[in-house]
């Protein structure tokens, strides 16, 4: 996660802070432009998939280890090298759009960096339908599935019987406190 975080601080900060300085205009040509108009966006996103795919696994393994705390772990330590790879392969390959239509725009006064959608996908496809698949998979549904996931733990915990300690005195102790 934390190499994701790194890759989002040096290609995305610097983009965004160019087009907020520069009005949009791209500050290189050529092919170093048109590999950077590609690649800024592209690991711009990337990380933010991974990090959202990260934090769900991580509530996963939480809740495992809360909710069913005498079984195995849900996610193994063998099996780590496997998921934290699988993230980063979800990732690229829900990003890779940006490669395939991002394309430099050079005129002899601005370098441009500008998204062809419709010439690489056809009439049918919209970026507008990839942004909210995007947003609803790595977004809207992970945090859904967090708030789910932390509140069973929450529930259990407040729930839970403490050693040494009866259920029937809880609740007794509880009772007085009303």
């Amino acid at each position: 996660m934390a190499s994701s975080d790194l890759l989002y601080s040096i290609f995305w900060m610097p983009f965004n802070l160019s087009v907020l300085y520069i009005n949009g205009s791209f500050l290189v040509g050529g092919q170093l432009g048109q590999a950077l108009c590609k690649l800024v966006p592209f690991f711009g996103s990337v990380p933010f998939v991974v990090s959202i795919l990260n934090l769900i696994l991580i509530a996963v393994d939480r809740f495992g280890a809360v909710v069913f705390p005498l079984r195995s772990p849900l996610i193994r330590s063998k099996l780590c090298p496997f998921f934290i790879l699988a993230t980063w392969i979800v990732a690229v390959a829900v990003n890779s759009p940006y490669l395939f239509t991002i394309e430099l725009d050079e005129s002899p006064e601005e370098t441009w960096c500008v998204m062809k959608w419709k010439k690489v996908f056809g009439e049918s496809s919209s970026f507008a339908s990839f942004v909210l698949a995007s947003y609803s998979l790595f977004t809207y549904i992970p945090v859904l599935l967090l708030v789910i996931l932390y509140s069973i733990i929450v529930i259990k915990l407040k729930t839970q019987a403490h050693p040494g300690v009866s259920r029937k005195n809880v609740l007794l102790t509880e009772y007085v406190k009303i």
